[in-house]
């Protein structure tokens, strides 16, 4: 038993032969609107019977404050001084409203009052179904849309006909990562993907790629490796 213990542990460690790399549209990160839209979507159901306009009103303005923010991070990209100066560019905001709301309200006398923003429950459902649908495709274009990583080449697989590239020499291939938004790393966790062959001029971006930095980690484990003999991916 001391000897079959001994040669498990003298046993080299196990390599991943490859990994395999899928992008995203930016369309991805509505999902927090789908969300806030389904749960509008629930609440306006239940009190379908007997509406409350404060309560309708709320919703509304909330829903609409989560799919501006989602056009927002859609639209731009939010580097890390970028956020920090809106972030304190809102607080500053929203306190000066509050103070002069309080001390002078100024804003009573000149009319002024929070909008009133409403949805019906069609349009809740209508929406939600709309995003759903959307990202289920997005799923499913990413499953013949995908970049592989071996050791010895790097694949890419795209379309239905399984219309390929392969490019040799993957240990020289020159690799970077870059998170350009905040928001985004925030919501998916994801970041940008480059890639440049040895043998191409192009460099080849793969946007939006899930949990970057595990990915990145596991394509330099993976190039660090010589195999024995090539891998045909």
């Amino acid at each position: 038993m001391a000897e079959l213990k001994k040669e498990q542990k003298a046993k080299p460690p196990k390599h991943k032969d490859y990994i395999i790399i899928r992008g995203y549209p930016e369309t991805l990160f509505f999902y927090p609107s789908m969300i806030v839209g389904f749960i509008a979507f629930i609440i306006e159901l239940l009190m379908r019977d007997a509406p409350d306009p404060e309560l309708r009103n709320f919703i509304g303005t909330f829903f609409f404050a989560v799919f501006a923010f989602n056009f927002i991070i859609v639209a731009f990209d939010f580097g890390v001084g970028k956020t920090a100066l809106i972030a304190a560019s809102i607080i500053i905001l929203v306190l000066a409203f509050i103070i002069l709301q309080d001390q002078f309200d100024i804003f009573s006398d000149l009319g002024f009052s929070l909008p009133k923003i409403y949805a019906s429950l069609e349009f809740y459902f209508f929406f939600t179904v709309l995003v759903a649908i959307h990202l289920i495709l997005i799923y499913m274009y990413s499953r013949i849309d995908y970049w592989m990583i071996s050791p010895t080449e790097i694949y890419h697989h795209r379309g239905i006909l399984g219309d390929e590239r392969r490019f040799g020499n993957a240990q020289h291939a020159h690799i970077e990562k870059t998170t350009p938004d905040i928001f985004e790393k925030m919501l998916f966790l994801s970041g940008d993907l480059f890639i440049k062959p040895e043998t191409e001029r192009h460099i080849y971006r793969i946007a939006n790629v899930f949990r970057i930095n595990a990915k990145e980690a596991e394509i330099r484990k993976i190039l660090s490796y010589v195999p024995d003999k090539r891998l045909d991916v």
